[in-house]
């Protein structure tokens, strides 16, 4: 974690907050084990301390919401030291051979997935991603809303996906006005723009962001210190013109982790 500090405070960055994957009463790849989340907090809490002349630090966590197992609101954990939590969703329905589809990960599995689940139909995918973001919207107890079209990440490899169709756009532009009447904060996320040249919500949305005078946060998504920047100047650029955008690839093969 103080790799992390580091690079920020190097960067120039004057505030900067930890978000850490949350643990689910189940072990994936990417969540922190509940056995480490003392340790998570402590090691927070001296950082803050060694570091405030430098750059203010916050303590959060990205909390998973998966349809009737677990949520922002759940009992796993006690949240009250944590300055906010980000809530997103990874997770959408169970599979055959156990675990949830992702619509995170490798294309091949997400791929699979789809045919397994959803009879290969992507937009039956992408309509159960948003379905169950409206239900994790609708439920609260966080702060952020985290990277909200994460779907177009693999969706955009897959053959009959666009985030040009109308009907996609008008998904995208269900959830946004759902945050604005809740008040959330919406995250923008920049994960995939230095690699994939977008960011989640895409930029092609952001226009629609302002109109609706939504609250947001930035941030890298890193799980690297060097990247705890990574897209922030471009996109803060984009954010200022509707006519400074880049240009989205659509994959249709290949994955990324």
């Amino acid at each position: 974690m103080e790799e992390f500090v580091r690079f920020a405070i190097v960067r120039g960055l004057r505030r900067y907050g930890f978000s850490a994957h949350a643990p689910l009463p189940f072990p994936t790849a990417w969540n922190m084990n509940l056995d480490d989340m003392p340790y998570y907090i402590s090691e927070f809490y001296r950082l803050k301390e060694k570091y405030c002349s430098e750059i203010d630090l916050f303590l959060g966590l990205e909390v998973d919401f998966i349809n009737e197992v677990f949520d922002a609101n759940h009992n796993l954990y006690d949240t009250k030291e944590f300055d906010y939590k980000i809530s997103s969703v990874h997770f959408l329905d169970p599979l055959p051979a156990g675990g949830f589809f992702t619509v995170d990960g490798k294309y091949y599995d997400f791929e699979q997935g789809v045919k397994q689940l959803y009879e290969g139909d992507i937009r039956v995918v992408v309509d159960r991603f948003f379905d169950i973001s409206t239900l994790m919207i609708e439920k609260g107890g966080f702060d952020i809303v985290g990277h909200v079209d994460k779907i177009s990440l693999n969706g955009s490899k897959y053959p009959g996906f666009s985030i040009f169709e109308k009907w996609y756009q008008n998904r995208v532009g269900e959830i946004l006005q759902l945050i604005k009447d809740k008040g959330y904060i919406l995250e923008i996320n920049t994960k995939s723009f230095s690699g994939e040249g977008f960011t989640y919500p895409d930029v092609h949305f952001f226009q629609l962001v302002n109109e609706l005078d939504i609250p947001i946060v930035v941030g890298s998504d890193c799980h690297y210190p060097n990247l705890v920047d990574d897209g922030f100047q471009q996109v803060y650029s984009f954010s200022l013109s509707s006519n400074r955008r880049p240009a989205r690839s659509h994959k249709t093969t290949g994955g990324r982790d």
